[in-house]
Order: C-alpha cells, then structure tokens, then sequence
C-alpha cells in the first residue's frame, strides 16, 4: 500500500514539473514572439499597439531590483566585501545593465533562497516535515551552483578567445603591412571579427580613445584575456611603442608563433581525447547510477536527507566523489 503511494506521489510530481516545464516553454516563446514583433512593427502597414513589457522582461526587472537591493546591503560587510573580490574577473562593465562584483554574491544568496523554497513546497507536497540540516544542505548547494555556471561561461569565453585570437593576429599583421597605425589595426580587428575576442579588442580601441596610455591599456588588455597570445601581442606593441622598429617584421614572427603553438594544441587535442572520453565516462557513471535508483525506488535515499548520520554520510560521499574527480583528472590530463 505504501508502495503504491509512493508511486502515485512521484507520478503527481513529474506531472507537475512536466506542468511547470511546458508553462516556462511557452513564456518563453511569448517573449520571443513580444521582441520580434516589437522590432519589425515599424516595418508594417498597421502595427500592433502593444507597448507592455514581455513577462520575462519583467522577471529579469524584479530580479535586478532585488539583486541591486541585496548587494546595497551585503556591501556594509567587510567579510562579504573581500568575498566579493574573486567575482571581479566576471564583472563586464560594457553591459547595459551596470554590476559589481558584489551582484554575484547577491544571486549566490538568491538561488540558496530558491533553493531553501523548493525544497520546502517539495516537502509540504509530500506532507513531510523540513529538517534544518535538509535546508542547510540544499541552501549551501544551491549557493555553489552560480559558481559552476560562471567558471564554466568564462571557460568557454576563454576557448573562444583563444581561437579566434590567431585571427587577431593575422588582421593585426595585415593592416601593419598596409601601413596603418596600431589604434587602427586594434579598431579592424574590433569591427571584422565577431565574439569575446572582437569586444575585447572594442574595450582596447574605446581606452586609446579615451587618452589611456598604450602600455597601461595593453596590460589591462593581457589581465582581462590572460592566455599567452595575449602577453605575446602586448608585450610586442608595449615594446614596439616604446623604441619603434619594424612592426611588420614583428608581428609575422608572431603570428609564425601562433600558429606553430594552435597546430601543436590541435595535435595535442586529437592525442588526448580518447584519455578525456574516458574521464567524462567515470565521472558520469555514479551520477547515473544514482539516478536510476532514485527513479526505481524513491525513497531508497531518504535516509541520507532525514538523518543526522545521513548528512554527515552524504558529505563523506561528496567529498569522496570530488576527489575522485580530481585524481582522474590528473591520470588522465595531458599538458603541453
């Protein structure tokens, strides 16, 4: 009898988060519809009249308010102040929506208080009752999880960067050889290119604009990118500025450079992925496993969430998985 509810009880949750997933779909293609419309109304004979917000504009409007809210208080703490400091690297201050690194701390709270809330309507559907220990773990989880979002975003805009930074190079050595200067080699890459690599090359063109010096905006240039194409150009122009030379000359040698180094990780990449398949392959297994469990027996893990020793084992298993991670990692990796 106790099974048969059990089952009725996970069939009525997959409904509602199928529910849920099915109303978030169509919000979002509502709000795709509001943006095309607004965008091609001026194009029409008879546009419609419909100046109102998009629903998830409105969301995002909200969720700024309270996040800007959030950090005016979080910053009276000096804790959360030097907290705060391992967040500057993803502040982009070209958005138009203005943030600090102290924003981050406040969507990191934010997302353990949805957290805590989820958890919470969870239980009160299953007319369980909420554990302290329960919230805590799903608060601290929920916390981390931005952190994974983030280092994962500015990887990817790291890889892109570096991909598309022989490109760069070779628009750079290109416009030398037609005799433009650097602010005008630095402005052609900006406009021909597209991605992370032409908006950091915008950011270059708008601090010369604006009076900056050379060395001082090729160093904030290599700190933002940091890859070692990056310290190649700017040590280049840095020294180029200084005592002049033939800049042709130079830059050919460094775009030799670079592609001699992007062949090498290339080769490297087809070496390796074999050893990287079989990381992802152990890493995903237990996760898996611990999925078709969940879905066979629901309550096969209940144990770890409503018991003092069950926390403190789900722990012990979280730390142990982590370094797993990490030792696998390390067997595997291959630097060059």
């Amino acid at each position: 009898m106790q099974n048969g509810y059990n089952f009725n009880l996970f069939v009525i949750q997959v409904v509602i988060i199928l529910l849920l997933l099915c109303i978030v779909i169509w919000f979002l293609r509502l709000n795709r519809s509001t943006t095309l419309e607004k965008r091609f109304k001026r194009f029409c004979v008879q546009p419609l009249r419909n100046e109102e917000m998009p629903f998830l504009d409105k969301i995002k409007a909200l969720y700024y308010k309270y996040r800007k809210k959030l950090s005016l208080y979080f910053s009276k703490s000096k804790v959360l102040k030097n907290y705060s400091k391992k967040y500057e690297k993803y502040v982009d201050n070209s958005k138009v929506v203005r943030e600090n690194s102290m924003d981050y701390i406040s969507s990191k709270f934010m997302c353990g208080i949805i957290g805590m809330l989820v958890i919470i309507l969870s239980d009160v559907f299953r007319y369980e009752s909420v554990t302290f220990m329960q919230l805590l773990t799903v608060f601290l989880v929920a916390f981390f999880i931005p952190d994974i979002y983030w280092s994962s975003r500015e990887k990817i805009r790291k890889v892109q960067i570096e991909k598309d930074m022989l490109k760069a190079i070779i628009i750079m050595n290109n416009s030398f050889k037609s005799g433009l200067s650097i602010m005008q080699a630095i402005y052609m890459v900006s406009d021909e290119l597209e991605g992370p690599i032409s908006d950091e090359f915008r950011k270059m063109y708008i601090d010369i604009s604006f009076g900056l010096d050379m060395d001082l905006v090729f160093e904030r240039f290599a700190k933002r990118v940091n890859t070692e194409e990056a310290r190649y150009i700017t040590t280049s122009l840095s020294v180029l500025n200084k005592t002049g030379g033939n800049i042709v000359q130079v830059f050919a040698s460094v775009e030799r450079n670079a592609f001699t180094r992007k062949k090498l990780k290339e080769e490297l990449g087809a070496l390796s992925a074999s050893a990287n398949a079989i990381y992802k392959i152990l890493i995903s297994i237990p996760p898996i496993l611990s999925l078709i469990i969940l879905l066979l027996n629901p309550k096969y893990f209940s144990p770890l969430f409503n018991t003092s020793i069950g926390i403190m084992i789900l722990i012990l298993i979280l730390v142990i998985y982590f370094t797993y991670i990490f030792i696998i990692r390390k067997i595997v990796s291959m630097k060059g």
